[in-house]
């Protein structure tokens, strides 16, 4: 059971308003006064909660003696000493827009001060009056013929609705279903065991590099997964491959009402088709290659674009459907093999896009119906071999920061957004822009509607603040109140794939791994056996670090791992 002591020292208002406001829950609250006058502690009987008077030179005995998953100030008129505060999570709520007005009497002098607006802060305690890391806010305007008593009055009001809020978020914990079996699972994975607000992380279909890391559903089916994702009290899913997506998973979580970050069987089709993205993004002036659909061999004889031209399967091909063609022999050939189902479906018909020059990002944003909101900006290394050599791959390697012009990247992203609202794209998810700088600006080169790989593996490391803070804001559609905090600092991620990858990856290859604690392994195509782990896929470890030193210590690492020529690129760099 969740314990929260409320300490207040005057009137407990803020104490009634919580009180009334978890009043079906399971929650025990504690009341605790400095002041065995204080109406607070009456305001306690009357609802039936328990009520202490402790004298302040007392409260550190008082803490130690009772434990509290959260310690709320509500009008506790005391500074706290530092060892007090280490007895557990303090917060404090204050009524002005912190920094501003910080200590007494706030409220006067900003009504004094004749500022146009002010506010409630929610923050954290720190042993600095009124100086904690702030967890929420909400401003209250002053109105030019506005009194006093008035603002008050509006200030205390905001409080009795923002408080209880706020503690509701910091107490709520989440169960978590995280789907997928790749190294970009095994970094999602990692990062949300670092929040405070997961209760517990599920998974289905993990490999064994990471299966560790959670509890694992087992289910035939998506149908028989909803169900079973419902008797485990699951609160989010979050799906990290693009085949399930396509396969209409979402729909399916969403008629069991489970929130489900991921794109509807419609919307996945930016991804999932490469010409109804084409079209989408002519129909709203999103920039992009100029293009052609071809389903039959002899369309091939009216293809307009000079070489080089990109082939690109229309359906999903795991990373793999992208040719470029340099020469009429070798389009010709290309074409014929696609069309004739060298995909399977996916290449029943094909897209043939004119070649681009330039730099290329990934740009993965939230999207919660209304907001787009972007991590870092991040490159990844498709092709097989150094200097972008060889077959396409899924990957070879993720870098993180890059440099981006700003203002064509929100212009960009001011035109997706607006796209998306015409379009009603009303779902919840990630959806990853794959761009080309070119001499004429920025172009899209395809969309993604769920998290890249390798690129999540870098930008996990990069992402400072809580992951699944952001996922829950997104399901709520509340990606507007969100402040993302990203590392300036290098991340780099080097792909280790099997002998023959992509076309035909060896597997059952014994992996032997010895290398430093500043090295971040996320497992993707392994197995384990007696102990021992074992190849079994096409891309099987992603190597990553982070800081200055981040590349000389991933290839140090590379270097370090060892199992049957082992294939990687020497040079995934900033």
């Amino acid at each position: 059971m969740t314990r929260i002591a409320i300490f207040a020292s005057g009137n407990g208002s803020n104490f009634e308003a919580i009180i009334k406001y978890f009043k079906n829950s399971t929650i025990e609250f504690i009341c605790v006064s400095d002041n065995p006058e204080a109406y607070v502690l009456k305001r306690a009987k009357r609802l039936n909660i328990k009520s202490y008077y402790v004298k302040h030179e007392n409260t550190l005995a008082f803490l130690r003696k009772n434990k509290f998953d959260l310690i709320v100030l509500a009008g506790y008129m005391r500074i706290l000493p530092e060892d007090v505060l280490k007895t557990g999570t303090f917060i404090n709520i204050h009524p002005s827009l912190l920094p501003e007005f910080k200590g007494k009497n706030a409220i006067e002098r900003a009504f004094g001060a004749k500022v146009k607006k002010t506010g409630v802060t929610v923050h954290y305690v720190t042993k600095e009056v009124d100086s904690g890391e702030i967890i929420a806010r909400e401003t209250v305007e002053i109105r030019p013929d506005m009194t006093l008593e008035e603002l008050e009055y509006q200030i205390h009001k905001t409080e009795h609705k923002l408080l209880p809020k706020t503690i509701e978020k910091l107490i709520k914990k989440y169960n978590v279903l995280l789907i997928g079996s790749g190294a970009r699972e095994h970094a999602l994975a990692d990062k949300l065991l670092q929040s405070k607000l997961l209760n517990k992380l599920y998974l289905f279909h993990p490999n064994d590099g990471f299966k560790n890391l959670g509890e694992i559903i087992e289910a035939e089916n998506y149908n028989e997964l909803s169900e079973k994702a419902k008797e485990k009290n699951i609160n989010l899913v979050l799906i990290g491959p693009e085949q399930p997506l396509a396969e209409g998973i979402q729909n399916i979580f969403s008629n069991a009402k489970i929130p489900c970050i991921g794109p509807d069987k419609y919307w996945i089709q930016l991804e999932s088709s490469k010409s109804f993205a084409k079209e989408f993004m002519q129909r709203n002036n999103i920039p992009t290659a100029n293009y052609m659909i071809i389903e039959k061999t002899e369309d091939i004889k009216n293809i307009p674009f000079e070489f080089p031209y990109v082939i690109k399967a229309d359906g999903l091909a795991a990373g793999k459907g992208v040719y470029i063609a340099n020469n009429k022999e070798d389009a010709q050939k290309t074409i014929k093999e696609y069309l004739n189902g060298k995909f399977k479906e996916a290449s029943k018909k094909i897209v043939i896009e004119e070649f681009l020059k330039g730099n290329e990002i990934s740009l993965i944003c939230f999207w919660d119906g209304k907001t787009l909101l972007p991590l870092s900006a991040a490159r990844d290394f498709k092709r097989l071999k150094e200097n972008n050599k060889g077959p396409n791959t899924g990957g070879m390697g993720a870098v993180c920061p890059v440099d981006v012009d700003t203002i064509e990247i929100k212009k960009y992203l001011n035109t997706l957004k607006t796209a998306l609202i015409k379009e009603n794209a009303d779902f919840t998810g990630i959806i990853y822009s794959g761009l080309i700088i070119t001499g004429t600006g920025v172009k899209v080169l395809e969309f993604n509607m769920r998290f890249g790989d390798p690129e999540t593996q870098v930008l996990m490391l990069n992402l400072e603040s809580d992951l699944l803070e952001i996922l829950i804001a997104a399901i709520h559609k509340k990606l507007n109140k969100i402040n993302i905090k990203r590392s300036k600092k290098p991340a780099i991620c080097v792909v280790l794939a099997a002998r023959g990858y992509p076309d035909n990856p060896a597997t059952g290859d014994e992996i032997k791994i010895n290398c430093n604690q500043d090295i971040k392994i996320f497992f993707a195509g392994v197995k384990k056996k007696d102990g021992k782990l074992y190849t079994n896929g096409g891309r099987v470890l992603s190597v990553c670090a982070k800081g200055k030193n981040a590349l000389s210590l991933v290839y140090e690492a590379v270097n370090d791992i060892n199992f049957k020529n082992k294939i990687f690129r020497n040079d995934i760099s900033l």
